[in-house]
């Protein structure tokens, strides 16, 4: 089961880098094994150092927030997690002293990368292409039907010269002489916790232990390229704001294996409509005599007007519900949301001398008797007066 580095550290996913600074250091007092002597305790250290690498680097903690850990484990190396991570210098300035030997003596040596006391065998690093993050913005509209949009992508393609091999055709294949054929580079340096070996693949042949005489001139010798191409992207109905496509392949290349295209979908806001999953939300307003008369009325959804019917006596705020013409389920376009409309009754700004007479004649019609009869009485006090 891969290690989920922000369980290991105790801190939630949106945790800020004082936080993750914080726990680690909580977390580094409690199992050094110069204080803590038990034996799980060494192993916990270098999963907590392991999490801090990751967590505590912007860009290594993007890359672990985009794979997750299963896919992230399988694309970096030991040596890739902790590059850069100087532990000696980052617990010194949290106040840490440590002392030398603290793994069992002078001796000793401390592996971080796993690979056992004494430093164990390194195989050749898998050439895995990086994979892309992009992003595109669509329309409510596009989002609801699918559309075919273009991109313009910079990434690494094999090189067509020689079809990635680095090698100009015809070269000769020769022993590395940086690393003799073994394919691996040694180090060994003095550390807080002892004396440490690190065993790296070799920089010039990738962990292959061959060469070539004569580099391709097109890649020099690297096998790829850098180039720029526009990309085809289908965006099926569904989709909302987070979604993220993957286009096979479409990444950086990578001798074992060419990366992939991840295209992170933006819904654009709707003028018109509000989107609550796969249901729309929009007003109807509607003219205050139909809401009163009762009768049809156009509304708009995503294929276009369709007329409804209002019972008499409509009232402002009543929903009218329009059974499937929601968005799309992503993974199941024929089931679709529904549009739920709000009526807004719209009262007119201004009358004319005839719409003025109607609506008095109007008003005069709804009052009840004994409105009419004070009416009249208030008009005979104010003659009398």
């Amino acid at each position: 089961m891969p290690k989920d580095y922000y369980d290991v550290l105790g801190v939630p996913r949106n945790a800020s880098t004082d936080e993750i600074k914080r726990a680690y250091r909580e977390l580094a007092l409690k199992f050094h094994p110069d204080r803590n002597k038990s034996k799980e305790a060494e192993p916990r250290f270098k999963e907590i150092n392991e999490a801090y690498a990751v967590l505590s680097d912007p860009d290594k903690r993007q890359q672990y927030d985009m794979y997750g850990s299963e896919e992230f484990g399988q694309r970096f190396s030991q040596e890739d997690i902790f590059k850069g991570f100087d532990i000696e210098q980052i617990l010194k300035n949290m106040g840490i002293n440590i002392s030398f030997g603290g793994f069992g003596g002078e001796g000793d040596f401390f592996d971080p990368f796993g690979m056992g006391r004494g430093g164990g065998g390194i195989g050749r690093q898998a050439d895995a292409g990086n994979n892309i993050l992009a992003r595109m913005d669509i329309t409510l509209k596009e989002a609801a039907f699918g559309a075919e949009k273009n991109i313009t992508l910079r990434h690494v393609k094999v090189c067509a010269s020689c079809n990635g091999s680095g090698a100009k055709e015809g070269s000769r294949i020769v022993k590395c002489d940086t690393c003799k054929g073994t394919g691996q580079q040694k180090t060994i340096r003095r550390t807080p916790f002892g004396i440490m070996q690190t065993i790296t693949v070799c920089q010039k042949c990738g962990g292959k232990g061959k060469s070539f005489e004569e580099p391709c001139r097109t890649c020099n010798g690297t096998g790829r390229v850098s180039s720029v191409d526009k990309i085809t992207v289908k965006i099926p109905p569904g989709v909302d704001s987070g979604t993220r496509l993957r286009l096979h392949g479409m990444g950086d290349f990578g001798t074992d294996r060419t990366g992939d295209l991840y295209v992170e979908i933006n819904v654009a806001r709707d003028n018109t409509f509000e989107r609550r999953q796969d249901d729309l939300f929009a007003d109807l307003h509607v003219p205050f005599y139909i809401a009163a008369l009762g009768g049809e009325t156009e509304a708009e959804t995503l294929e276009g007007m369709t007329k409804i019917r209002l019972e008499p006596g409509t009232q402002t705020g009543t929903k009218k519900v329009l059974k499937g013409k929601g968005m799309p389920h992503l993974n199941n376009p024929s089931r679709k949301g529904d549009e739920i409309l709000t009526v807004i009754v719209d009262v007119p700004l201004s009358l004319d001398s005839r719409q003025k007479d109607l609506l008095e004649q109007f008003r005069d019609t709804t009052k009840s008797g004994k409105d009419r009869d004070r009416d009249k009485e208030g008009k005979r006090r104010f003659f009398v007066f």
